[in-house]
């Protein structure tokens, strides 16, 4: 396992096999899902997220960061589960490349075209360049 390179690498890559579903009593099936890469408490973040206004309530195992978890009423359900979280792993992952695009952006645009600017704008571009991020 590594720590996440580049954030569209990110892929479910199979069943945690020390975990794998089994038929029990309880009326549903837990499911715990690999990922390729650990991923970041953003990426986390943002994955859950995505996820806040569904009857789907997937997590993120925090201790590893590489195992999402969940679980489905019955067997026929699983794989149009793992169609929604792979479509959600993607669009978390478009999020993160977003994200540092974004940041990007701020970084180069504080330096370069917004330098000289007066009034209001200069004043704020004066703030942000003096903030320390340590």
């Amino acid at each position: 396992m590594h720590i996440m390179q580049d954030d569209t690498e990110i892929k479910i890559i199979g069943i945690d096999s020390k975990r794998p579903p089994f038929i029990r009593k309880e009326p549903y099936i837990d499911l715990v899902f690999e990922l390729s890469v650990q991923t970041t408490k953003q990426w986390n973040e943002d994955f859950v997220g995505l996820f806040k206004n569904s009857e789907i309530r997937p997590k993120i195992d925090a201790a590893k960061s590489v195992f999402i978890q969940t679980w489905t009423r019955t067997m026929d359900e699983i794989p149009d589960h793992l169609e929604l979280l792979k479509s959600k792993v993607t669009e978390c992952n478009q999020m993160a490349v977003d994200r540092q695009a974004a940041l990007d952006l701020l970084a180069m645009s504080g330096s370069e075209s917004l330098e000289g600017a007066t009034g209001p704008q200069g004043q704020l571009n004066a703030i942000i360049a003096g903030l320390k991020f340590d």
